[in-house]
């Protein structure tokens, strides 16, 4: 495709045989590679909550089971969350001494829960943007409290 200028000095597409074939390809190849970023950021997402699980289990298992550290990396870290093994072992090392382990899980399942119960009690009216929204404003305070606000009458289990 060449480029000139027209009467009026602004430049005009000059194109042969071959014309229309560039924008439907380019925008086809545009709108796949729109498709293949966003399956890598998905992909992306779930490793990192795979990862997440993992330390769920591996420190709820480490606490309450008797699970061993080396135990920890090998047979979950390495196997079923696909780390690699010096990565596997800090995992599992981590699931021993630190407390707040776990808690990104605990979050995420205690507001799956919430908004669950809150759709359940809205019913037809429930829209996500509104429990969104309802969630944001209460800040940072415990999921138990923000449940509270949310769902003032409700006497149902946190998880």
């Amino acid at each position: 495709q060449l480029s000139r200028p027209d009467a009026k000095g602004a430049a005009s597409a000059v194109t042969g045989t071959r014309s229309g074939v560039g924008g439907p390809s380019v925008e086809e190849l545009s709108a796949k590679d729109r498709e293949l970023q966003e399956t890598k950021t998905r992909l992306a997402q779930l490793s990192e909550a795979l990862l997440r699980d993992c330390r769920w289990v591996v420190g709820m298992k480490e606490h309450t089971q008797g699970m061993s550290v080396q135990q920890g990396a090998t047979d979950y870290f390495t196997k079923k969350c696909f780390q690699q093994p010096a990565n596997a072992y800090e995992e599992a090392r981590r699931g021993a001494y630190n407390p707040t382990y776990l808690y990104y899980t605990l979050g995420k399942l205690e507001i799956y829960k919430l908004r669950a119960d809150y759709q359940k009690a809205r019913g037809a009216s429930y829209s996500l943007k509104e429990f969104h929204d309802a969630f944001v404003k209460q800040g940072a305070p415990p999921i138990k409290m923000v449940r509270r606000i949310l769902l003032p009458n409700d006497t149902s289990a946190v998880l």
